[in-house]
C-alpha cells in the first residue's frame, strides 16, 4: 500500500529542535535557546527505489534518520507510512511501523552485541515479533546468512570472528528479518575498506531488486550516492536546499552549496577538468540560523531586502527544486541566483 501520491514513505515540514544551554543558571541572555537541527525538511520516496540524503556533517542528515526509525520525537512535522500517519498511530500501527522500517548502521561493529552470537542477534527482531517456532526461526536464520553472503556455520560465531565487511553483511542480514518495506542506511559503506565498499553496495542493491526494498541513504561520500541513488536531497543547516533525481543533480546543479559539494569531490577520472566553487566566509550558526537564505552571510554581493523575506521552493526544471530566498526568487535575482534574462 502507497498514499495518494504513490510515496512508501512522505515527511511533512519535519523538524528537530533540541534545547541547548540552561543548566542550574539558564543561558546567558536568560532565554531558552535551540539548537535546529532539522528545521522543516519535507520529501518522498516512491517504492523500490533508494532516496539519497547528502550533506556535510552536522547538517541534519543522521537526526532526520532517527526520527524516520522512531528513535527521536520530532518538534513538529508528520511522517506518512503507506499513506498513514505513523507519528500519531495507535500502537499496533506503530508496531508495524517499526516491524516495516529497518535500519543498517555506519559502524558495524559497534551496532552488534559482542556478547551474542550471530544467530541470537538475527532472531532476536523474529523472536519479539512473530510466533514462529524456535526450528522455524534457526532456518530463516540460515537461509538469511546465505541470502547476504555468509554461510550457515557461521552463525554460532561472535562478532569478533568476522571482519568488517562480513559484519556489515550481518547488520544487512539483521535488517531483512521481519521482510521490511523501507531500510535506513545510514552511512553503510563508509567504515570500510575501499575494496568492500563496492560488494555492500552491490549486495544491497541486489537486495532491494529481489525483495523490492525502498532505501533511505544516508551519506556524505557522492560517489555511493550517485551509484545507489534514483533521487536525492542536499540538506544544509537543518533545511533541504536541493532536490533532484541524481542525474539530474550532478549534471546541473543549481544552489551554490550543492555546486560546492560537487566541486570538492574528487573526480572520476585524473584528467577530468571540472570548476570549483570556493565559497568565503562564516557558516551561520543552528542556532541562530538567518531567517532567509542560509547562503546570505556568505555571500560577495549581499542584499539587505534578503533578510526581510522567508526560504520559498522554486521548481527551476520538471523533478528539480531548489531554495531560494523569496526575494531572489521573485524578479530580482542575487549573486547566487541571478535573475533569468
Amino acid at each position: 500500500m502507497t498514499s495518494e501520491s504513490g510515496a512508501l514513505l512522505e515527511i511533512r515540514n519535519l523538524k528537530k529542535h533540541f534545547p541547548v544551554g540552561g543548566g542550574m543558571f539558564g543561558t546567558m541572555t536568560g532565554k531558552k535557546e535551540y539548537l535546529r537541527a532539522v528545521d522543516g525538511i519535507s520529501l518522498s520516496i516512491e517504492p523500490g527505489t533508494t532516496y539519497g540524503l547528502v550533506g556535510e556533517s552536522g547538517c541534519g542528515k543522521s537526526t532526520t534518520a532517527k526520527m524516520v526509525l522512531m528513535l527521536e520525537e520530532p518538534t513538529e512535522g508528520e511522517i506518512f507510512f503507506e499513506g498513514k500517519d505513523a507519528i500519531n498511530a495507535d500502537k499496533d500501527a506503530k508496531r508495524h511501523y517499526k516491524s516495516s522500517v529497518q535500519a543498517v548502521f555506519q559502524d558495524p561493529w559497534a551496532s552488534l552485541n559482542p556478547r551474542m552470537k550471530v544467530e541470537s542477534i538475527i532472531a532476536e527482531p523474529l523472536e519479539v515479533n512473530t510466533t514462529l517456532t524456535r526450528a522455524e526461526i534457526h532456518t530463516k536464520v540460515g537461509d538469511i546468512l546465505e541470502e547476504v553472503g555468509l554461510q550457515q556455520y557461521q552463525a554460532e560465531l561472535y562478532p569478533h570472528e568476522f571482519s568488517g565487511g562480513q559484519r556489515q553483511r550481518i547488520g544487512v542480514a539483521r535488517s531483512l528479518a521481519l521482510n521490511p518495506k523501507l531500510i535506513v542506511l545510514d552511512e553503510p559503506v563508509s567504515a570500510l575498506d575501499v575494496s568492500i565498499r563496492a560488494q555492500i553496495m552491490n549486495l544491497l542493491m541486489d537486495l532491494q531488486k529481489e525483495h523490492g526494498l525502498t532505501y533511505l541513504l544516508i551519506a556524505h561520500h557522492l560517489a555511493t550516492v550517485r551509484y545507489m541513488c534514483d533521487k536525492m536531497g542536499v540538506m544544509y543547516l537543518g533545511k533541504l536546499v536541493e532536490e533532484a533525481s541524481t542525474d539530474q543533480l550532478f549534471d546541473t546543479p543549481t544552489h551554490p552549496y550543492t555546486q560546492a559539494l560537487i566541486g570538492a569531490a574528487l573526480p572520476y577520472h585524473p584528467d577530468d577538468q571540472k570548476e570549483e566553487l570556493l565559497l568565503e566566509g562564516e557558516v551561520p550558526s543552528p542556532i541562530n540560523p538567518p531567517s532567509c537564505c542560509s547562503y546570505a552571510p556568505l555571500c560577495p554581493e549581499p542584499d539587505p531586502l534578503c533578510e526581510a523575506n522567508e526560504l520559498v521552493t522554486k521548481v527551476v526544471a520538471p523533478g528539480h527544486q531548489t531554495a531560494h530566498c523569496a526575494h531572489c526568487a521573485d524578479e530580482y535575482g542575487c549573486y547566487w541566483f541571478p535573475r533569468e534574462r
